[in-house]
């Protein structure tokens, strides 16, 4: 025989478990969503024609290689410039006016 407490306490303990469960269909529905624009998923004519190779950023680079060659191309000019500044200045090689001969400290030979 059931009393007062003990259908109360089934009661809550079946309104937690129902809670939790529609929560738990509600992040399904939401997660189950085709409402969502995924770009690889879209195989409509107009997306397919409007971007034929999507891999690419480039004609030919995708942008991995796009990114590397900035990369390389950044590092070149920075290293340029400090020769440059260096060359503008004077300081890439030894001075001329010393009357002692001064190999070249770089190891390049000049």
């Amino acid at each position: 025989m059931r009393t007062k407490r003990t259908t109360a306490r089934i009661s809550s303990a079946a309104r937690g478990a129902s809670a939790v469960l529609s929560v738990v269909a509600l992040v399904a529905a939401a997660g189950c969503s085709s409402t969502a624009k995924d770009p690889t998923t879209n195989v409509s004519y107009g997306a397919l024609t409007s971007d034929l190779t999507p891999e690419l950023r480039a004609t030919t680079e995708r942008p991995v290689d796009v990114d590397r060659h900035l990369a390389v191309m950044k590092n070149a000019n920075w290293k340029s410039f400090w020769n440059d500044l260096g060359r503008t200045f004077y300081t890439d090689h030894p001075s001329r006016l010393s009357p002692y001969p001064i190999g070249s400290l770089s190891g390049v030979p000049r």
